[in-house]
């Protein structure tokens, strides 16, 4: 449901001070030369994304993560924008995007996760999500799956060809290394049973594992009559050989069907601009113009959709020491990473929604929990030569230092990948967009609302990354048209692609602790994004408008 009759204009215009124009059509205030080519970029993005569509582009579901991934980063746009300009159209274009984006939540459509559970968050089961092969017995019932983590995990198919009284299995697809084992069986007592084999012989390039499903079993209940692990997925274990005939798998080709999960950090995403038009709103009354009435009326139900999604999560919530928390998956979530903790940004796309809850309803369990994600960013800043430099895991995790195989999936602390090996890679500029905007939120916050953390010294700092380590100097000399980013914060990574390229005005808040900052921005920022067109497009464009 829209909250104004009729289908909008497609280009919401800012208040006018002068006359110039853009294209005949947008008038812009007279503002510094970084505002003025924001507001032409964030139109431009913004009327390619909607062209054609009487949806204002969101799709009816977050079935790809484009609602997760995509339109989460136009509604923050259009929150700047609105913060910026004071036009109200903006606010009214923000709240029609978050009513259609509340229409696609689980539980309003009738759609379950992988627990067999809809709850009123936004489900994906697409390319985040690990992916399985229902590979059929001779009776046609399910008797082993085996399940493909990502990346590429669509792509992946499932081939059985019999050997005599066993079967060859293997694992193949586009881009995806190829697994093939051979002289495989369905008995729970022989040496070479499938789930076992799979498990000997994983690699975490091609990340398969397999469950052995036996007779009559269904989803969430083992045969034995034994308890189902945490989401209804039981892990491989031993089982009492059978008098009968032992199962003979059906040679064949097997799709791959991925599963349905609600990740956090899309729901952080997702959940972080409609807490935030709510907090707009709530300022002082000479400002309650920028949120029309009609808007107004609705947001005691935008509050109230942030809590119940941001609640959904609560059962991945992990303490840390030293007053530290973050979220992560469970061992038994069909994701990638089952049982290590979030990514920073991943972690922190939650944390600014903390933030805002925090600030709106004055619960110190909100507080307490940005305060701890806080802590995990900034014990992560590494100081050098004045600039900080951290991870894109979190350094104390699962991920950053590696684990290996215990010999048992009940003990791994993971169904999906039994090993993998320590990934310290520095934080890339694209994913730095939550990292940097949370640094900020955070520490602009009116004494009270959250427990100070980041001191000016943090954020001069991070500031100083951006000339210091981000900015490559000699691009220019290499025949670009000016400077360039790096891929990452380490002052080391490889030339940024033209994509990332984009992405450089998510530096811009910090312009208040490095003089000369904002100025480097703009000697970076492209003048258009580059194709295809993406929703964060929009976001980095409104941030321009918002800080240049």
């Amino acid at each position: 449901m829209s909250v104004l009759p009729g289908r909008p204009r497609s280009r919401p215009r800012p208040r006018v001070r002068t006359r110039p124009r853009f294209g005949g059509a947008l008038t812009l205030p007279s503002r510094a030369r970084g505002h003025r080519a924001g507001v032409r970029y964030f139109h431009q993005v913004e009327d390619t994304l909607v062209r054609g569509s009487d949806t204002f582009g969101v799709p009816e579901d977050n079935e790809a993560g484009v609602i997760g991934w995509g339109t989460s980063w136009r509604m923050q746009g259009y929150l700047l924008m609105a913060e910026r300009t004071g036009d109200p159209v903006y606010a009214t274009r923000l709240a029609q995007l978050a009513d259609r984006v509340l229409a696609a939540r689980d539980d309003e459509r009738g759609t379950v996760d992988h627990r067999g559970r809809s709850a009123p968050v936004w489900s994906t089961a697409s390319k985040f999500t690990a992916a399985t092969a229902a590979l059929l017995d001779e009776e046609g019932e399910v008797a082993l799956e085996v399940t493909v983590c990502p990346p590429r995990a669509l792509d992946a198919v499932v081939t059985v060809r019999p050997e005599g009284d066993r079967f060859s299995l293997s694992v193949t697809g586009q881009g995806r290394p190829a697994l093939s084992l051979t002289g495989l069986s369905l008995d729970p007592a022989d040496e070479r049973r499938a789930d076992r084999a799979l498990y000997a012989a994983h690699d975490q390039r091609t990340a398969v594992t397999g469950r052995l499903v036996r007779r009559g079993e269904r989803h969430g209940e083992r045969a034995d009559g034994e308890p189902p692990a945490p989401g209804g997925v039981t892990s491989p274990s031993p089982a009492a050989p059978s008098a009968a005939s032992p199962r003979r798998l059906r040679p064949g080709t097997y799709p791959v069907r991925p599963a349905r999960v609600a990740l956090a950090a899309q729901t952080g995403m997702i959940a972080y601009p409609i807490a935030g038009l709510v907090r707009l709103a709530s300022k002082e009354p000479s400002r309650r113009r920028i949120v029309p009435s009609l808007v107004r009326d609705r947001l005691d139900g935008y509050l109230d959709a942030v809590v119940r999604a941001v609640a959904a999560h609560d059962h991945q919530w992990q303490d840390v020491p030293g007053g530290r928390g973050c979220y992560r998956w469970l061992p038994d979530e069909p994701v990638s990473f089952a049982g290590a903790e979030l990514p920073t940004n991943e972690f922190l796309a939650m944390g600014r929604t903390l933030v805002h809850l925090a600030a709106l309803t004055g619960e110190t369990g909100y507080a307490e929990r940005a305060a701890a994600m806080a802590r995990c960013l900034r014990a992560d800043l590494t100081r050098r030569e004045g600039a900080a430099v951290w991870p894109y895991w979190p350094a104390f995790g699962r991920v950053f230092n590696g684990w290996t195989a215990t010999g048992s999936p009940g003990t791994d602390g993971s169904l999906y990948r039994p090993s993998y090996t320590p990934v310290t890679a520095p934080e890339d500029v694209t994913h730095a967009l939550i990292d940097l905007d949370f640094l900020h939120l955070y520490h602009r916050q009116p004494p009270g609302v959250v427990p100070p953390v980041l001191t000016d010294d943090d954020m001069r700092a991070v500031a100083a990354t951006f000339a210091r380590n981000v900015v490559d100097p000699t691009a220019a000399e290499g025949g670009s048209r000016g400077p360039r980013m790096r891929h990452d914060v380490s002052g080391a990574g490889r030339p940024g692609t033209d994509r990332e390229q984009a992405h450089v005005a998510a530096w811009l808040p910090l312009r208040t602790f490095a003089a000369g900052l904002a100025d480097l921005v703009l000697a970076v920022q492209p003048a258009a994004p580059p194709p295809p067109v993406m929703g964060v497009d929009t976001y980095c464009g409104a941030l321009l408008a918002r800080w240049g």
